[in-house]
């Protein structure tokens, strides 16, 4: 190769390792230097702090809020916890993923690593360097706990009260909460407190403010909202992260609301989950015709059942069940609280009776132990008992065919059941149940309500005609 072709090959080397320097990926640099080329060392601040994802010690999320102009964001890594934190000579960029957060209010990067070090964020806005505070991960020995527990409450409907508590955590030092709207993730308020309580909207006791402009819009009834929560330590690492949904407008406004509609009872009542007694159940009859269906909880069971005030609205998945003749709410929660449903019909509000919801300290039992008698050919005679928890005082009977389709639902305050008898029964059925097949197989599904439309026992049993 001729000498001339040597020098143009280092020549050309030498423009590309200049140009690819400033990635800081490619060719390592750390934070001193970049603030050396880039700063007077008149540094803007960067609003950041860090958790882990719920129940994922390797998964880290470093949050940090975006002024508007914001380029070049980037995230700097020690490598141990035993440097001086305040030598940015320590500090080495990190490529990692860049999501939004609240609709892109805020923004957040995604570590998955299970080492604990400190690390910030920069970014420029206007050619000027901003930086964050040093922020301690500590995703192993104090993982961030996530948690719904928050009380709100209302002294207007569109301005709630969420108070909370440290959960026994005793270094936090200031609070964020963030209100969103569901929808998109849509972002209306965020505040920084040192209580462990805000109001929307009362900046009474915010600290600093992140919304634009200062004062959010009102809050709207019937739309569905997140509180979100962060505790944050003085090093910057969040202890608790609360998120839980809300709906201004409670059970009472709404039933004044239809003040002119006739009230009707609906049938409802709750049960838990066969293997997991965070999960429950609010099974429901809705009648032909039902819409505007509704979901409502208590904060707790310690409040009056019968003051309507004190239940909220909640979004929750519905499901059709038993071939789409009843419905049912899926609720994850380990909190007992009251529940009610409500639906429409024309000009008439249907509303369940209160239903206490005592996944915890009563759970369902589920068994198959069902004796099955033949009075007469077709005609199975069902006959249970009680269970452990002897506080039923009626029992709902299904019969299903094999492929789930409803055949026949009934209600008794006997622990006996006869198909196609009506002696000792009321039903839900719309018509004449139909005339069961030698030999095929149905299935039994019998719940046990107590006096609180709580089921306490489940059975379901295969059985094959006679």
């Amino acid at each position: 190769m001729k000498f001339q072709n040597v020098l143009i090959i280092l020549f050309f080397s030498v423009v590309l390792f200049s140009c690819t320097e400033d990635n800081d990926v490619t060719v390592p640099r750390n934070l001193q230097e970049y603030i050396e080329t880039i700063s007077d060392n008149n540094l803007g601040e960067v609003i950041a702090c860090a958790a882990n994802q719920n129940g994922n010690s390797n998964l880290t999320y470093i949050f940090y809020y975006p002024e508007e102009g914001a380029t070049d964001i980037r995230y700097y890594e020690t490598d141990s916890l035993n440097v001086d934190i305040n030598n940015f000579s320590n500090y080495r960029r990190k490529s990692l993923t860049i999501e939004n957060v609240f609709g892109g209010k805020l923004q957040r990067f995604s570590r998955t690593n299970s080492d604990e070090n400190w690390g910030l964020v920069t970014y420029v806005v206007n050619g000027k360097l901003h930086k964050s505070n040093p922020i301690r991960l500590k995703n192993k020995t104090k993982p961030t706990g996530w948690t719904n527990q928050v009380t709100i409450e209302y002294t207007e409907t569109t301005k709630p009260k969420f108070t909370w508590s440290d959960f026994g955590i005793t270094d936090n030092a200031i609070y964020f909460n963030v209100i969103s709207e569901v929808e998109e993730s849509r972002f209306i308020s965020g505040t920084y407190t040192y209580d462990k309580y805000f109001q929307y909207f009362n900046d009474s006791n915010v600290v600093l403010n992140i919304n634009t402009p200062k004062t959010p819009e009102n809050l709207v009834e019937d739309t569905e909202y997140v509180f979100t929560m962060m505790a944050v330590s003085a090093d910057n690492w969040v202890n608790t992260i609360i998120q839980e949904s809300f709906i201004p407008r409670n059970l009472q406004e709404y039933l004044d609301l239809n003040s002119t509609k006739t009230i009707e009872t609906a049938i409802a009542f709750g049960a838990s989950n066969s293997t997991n007694t965070a999960i429950s159940y609010l099974y429901y009859y809705p009648l032909i015709g039902a819409s505007d269906l509704r979901y409502y909880e208590t904060e707790n069971t310690l409040v009056d059942q019968n003051d309507f005030n004190n239940y909220r609205r909640k979004n929750i998945t519905d499901e059709a069940v038993f071939d789409g003749k009843l419905r049912r709410y899926s609720r994850t929660s380990t909190q007992e609280r009251w529940a009610i449903i409500t639906y429409v019909i024309d000009n008439k509000l249907y509303k369940s009776a209160p239903v206490r919801i005592k996944n915890l300290t009563k759970p369902t039992e589920w068994i198959t132990d069902v004796t099955i008698d033949y009075p007469q050919s077709l005609n199975p005679k069902f006959t249970w008992t009680d269970g452990t928890i002897l506080e039923n005082i009626k029992y709902f009977q299904v019969i299903t065919d094999n492929s789930n389709s409803f055949l026949s639902g009934t209600f008794t305050t006997e622990k006996t059941f006869e198909y196609n008898n009506s002696a000792n029964l009321e039903n839900i059925n719309t018509e004449t149940p139909p005339i069961l097949v030698l030999k095929d197989e149905y299935k039994f599904t019998l719940f046990g309500l107590s006096s609180d439309n709580w089921v306490n026992l489940i059975i379901q049993k295969s059985f094959e005609v006679e």
